[in-house]
């Protein structure tokens, strides 16, 4: 698989930690494609989007065990918010 130049220098620059988690996506990626019987296509956005993928999920880890789950609140419904309907 051939990787675009601009994106071998930002691969390059990322630490083996954060490029390991990159590849890994990029993986997962293409077997899914095999496994439905595609071909992959434009995999410099593949790249691209693993890339922002893996530092998004790193400075926004999902909610830790010691947050507390949000209050109950009962259902409401707003008859100015409903859509107009015509009735048959």
């Amino acid at each position: 698989m051939k990787i675009p130049k601009d994106i071998q220098q930002v691969l390059r620059e990322l630490s083996t930690e954060k490029r390991e988690k990159v590849e890994a996506v990029v993986r997962r990626h293409v077997e899914a494609c095999h496994r439905m019987g595609i071909e992959p296509e434009y995999m410099d956005r593949v790249w691209i989007e693993a890339i922002e993928s893996v530092e998004i999920a790193e400075k926004f880890p999902g909610p830790s065990v010691e947050e507390p789950w949000p209050e109950y609140e009962p259902l409401r419904s707003y008859d100015v918010y409903r859509s107009p309907r015509a009735d048959w």
